[in-house]
């Protein structure tokens, strides 16, 4: 898998050779984070806990007029300390690459590019992260990633983008989880209406093939139609609606929202509706409101197969050149064998100490209620948790960020 993942960024390196003589630059990012939690991970009889969060990150860019080539590098360390940790895993290393070749044309909207990532995480931590599931899934999970697309001006009111992407998630060992394939197309025609309106027209495909008992194999088609307005020199809105239809064969449930496990492969389909919605509004000079709406259909990091609901509000205040404070609240629902709803409010602040480094104190509050639907929160289809509890539970938590960007090499060499 690694080896793969070099050659491919080998290539983007060879078809990048006109840029390595031009314009160099590189960048790193430190940042230190701790955390102090009521209940890190919302168990019902919750438990304090410190964390302490450690993330290097490093971009190497090259250019050239019409092209960019960028290498990208990172790795983040995470411990958990305090009586809120028993029983878990307290720490974890993440780290991966990414190679990305851009070519532009004779105008900035036409572009083509291809990228390669390779990723390596803690399976249980991954879970954490991304559905906040608490779990004692060992093993880690190799995430490699190829990527192309291309963007053109058809007219000038139309342009055409094109995208195609494929992920191969494995585990060391490989009996830590099910391996899968995750690969997606997808065309997006934009339509100019007006200088401040345009519409869009999305069609995708997204086929996973599992490698479980059953060799389960998923097809998602997702088709939108969306519009994206700007009313006035304040007040912005985009917005998505469409269908998503996904079929499965071979699966271990009838569905895959609310699906009923079985011992025998089975197959079926269903349909639902999908879409996303952005308002931006800048209520005053300084302060910018930001409603957001999205539901969704689609794989986590691990396969299982989740729907999910969303609403939340941003009001972003700069308060001077150096500082602003940020207020967010929001709800939003997961379903898959379970259906369990959260509840947010947070407030942060930011301050710029020098150019290079930036401070931020955080709160945060949230609650899950208790979940309902079927008695199990294990994914039939991969064999993980997809909920870490199924009653309510209250979290606390209080953050302190602080990051140091530093330029190595400035653009102009």
């Amino acid at each position: 898998m690694k080896r793969t993942a070099i050659l491919v960024s080998v290539c983007c390196v060879t078809a990048a050779s006109r840029a390595l003589a031009f314009d160099w630059s590189i960048k790193t990012t430190q940042s230190e984070t701790v955390e102090l939690n009521s209940n890190q991970f919302l168990r019902t009889s919750p438990a304090a806990s410190l964390g302490s969060y450690s993330t290097l990150t490093a971009n190497a860019e090259a250019r050239t007029p019409t092209s960019r080539f960028n290498i990208d590098g990172d790795g983040s360390f995470r411990k958990y300390w305090g009586p809120g940790v028993e029983g878990v895993p307290s720490e974890s290393l993440t780290y991966g690459f990414r190679a990305r070749y851009e070519q532009r044309e004779k105008t900035r909207s036409d572009r083509e590019f291809v990228e390669a990532e390779w990723r390596q995480s803690s399976a249980a931590f991954a879970l954490l992260n991304e559905l906040g599931v608490v779990s004692n899934v060992g093993g880690f999970i190799d995430r490699l990633t190829g990527t192309g697309g291309i963007d053109r001006s058809i007219t000038p009111r139309d342009s055409l983008s094109l995208l195609a992407t494929s992920t191969r998630t494995s585990y060391e060992p490989s009996t830590a989880g099910t391996p899968f394939t995750d690969t997606l197309a997808r065309g997006v025609w934009r339509h100019s209406l007006n200088p401040i309106t345009s519409i869009n027209l999305s069609s995708e495909l997204e086929l996973l093939d599992y490698g479980n008992t059953f060799n389960t194999s998923i097809q998602i088609y997702r088709n939108q139609i969306g519009i994206d307005a700007t009313l006035s020199a304040v007040l912005s809105f985009r917005a998505n609606v469409g269908a998503a239809y996904i079929a499965t064969e071979r699966g271990a449930s009838t569905s895959v929202i609310a699906g009923v496990p079985s011992t025998t492969p089975v197959s079926g389909s269903i349909a639902d509706w999908i879409g996303d919605a952005v308002l931006t509004y800048r209520m005053l000079k300084n302060t910018t409101l930001a409603i957001n709406a999205v539901q969704s259909v689609g794989p986590s990091v691990v396969g299982s197969l989740f729907k999910r609901d969303s609403i939340s509000a941003n009001i972003t205040q700069v308060l001077n050149s150096r500082s602003s404070l940020t207020l967010s609240a929001g709800i939003n629902r997961q379903i898959s064998t379970t259906s369990t709803d959260f509840a947010s409010a947070s407030a942060s602040y930011n301050y710029s100490l020098t150019r290079e480094w930036l401070a931020q104190l955080s709160y945060r509050y949230l609650h899950r209620f208790a979940s309902s639907g079927a008695s199990t929160n294990i994914d039939p289809l991969t064999g993980t948790p997809t909920v870490s509890g199924t009653g309510p539970a209250d979290s606390h938590s209080l953050m302190v960020v602080l990051t140091h960007s530093y330029t190595l090499l400035p653009a102009g060499n």
